[in-house]
């Protein structure tokens, strides 16, 4: 056999390969695209009716975003708080002897376990000094922290410690 004849064997194997390849690909984009022409009618995209109802009013909104603020701005030192705006007073069973309506409730736990053994002016002083620094992320939304705050400081294991209401700290009382 001589080199040409080698040469167009190559070539006509090459190119009868290359048009079943070609072939191959070209049927594999048409499967491809026509399937993905079905994906919208099987329910992908469709947005359900339950998602346009509000459910959440601007002040929760704004709380949920300080919430979120005070964390991100304390990664390493942030405890667990629960922002509350009570416009009616549902809360108050929450806050002994507490006037609840119309103000911005604040549940701070201890997850730290910074001041859960502390007792006294210490605890006091520490739950003072946490709860100026979360007021700084809401005084927007509540101008005056001793008329629109009322907060109850908890341990981390869900026990009352104290409590802030009117412009003073008071310890819990058993």
């Amino acid at each position: 056999m001589t080199l040409q004849n080698k040469n167009s064997r190559f070539l006509y194997i090459y190119k009868t390969r290359g048009v079943k390849v070609k072939k191959r690909k070209l049927l594999t984009a048409v499967l491809l695209g026509v399937s993905l022409c079905f994906a919208p009618v099987l329910g992908y995209g469709e947005v359900k009716e339950w998602m346009y109802e509000a459910k959440a009013n601007y002040m929760e909104v704004m709380l949920l975003k300080a919430r979120v603020d005070y964390m991100m701005r304390n990664p390493d030192t942030f405890l667990s708080v629960g922002f509350y705006y009570d416009p009616d007073g549902r809360y108050k069973e929450s806050f002994r002897r507490v006037d609840t309506k119309g103000k911005i409730c604040l549940d701070i736990f201890d997850t730290r376990n910074r001041s859960s053994y502390k007792s006294g002016i210490t605890l006091l002083g520490e739950f003072k000094k946490t709860l100026e620094a979360i007021y700084s992320f809401i005084k927007v939304y509540a101008t005056d922290m001793d008329t629109d705050i009322v907060a109850l400081f908890f341990s981390e294991e869900g026990i009352p410690l104290g409590y802030f209401y009117q412009g003073e700290y008071h310890l819990w009382e058993k």
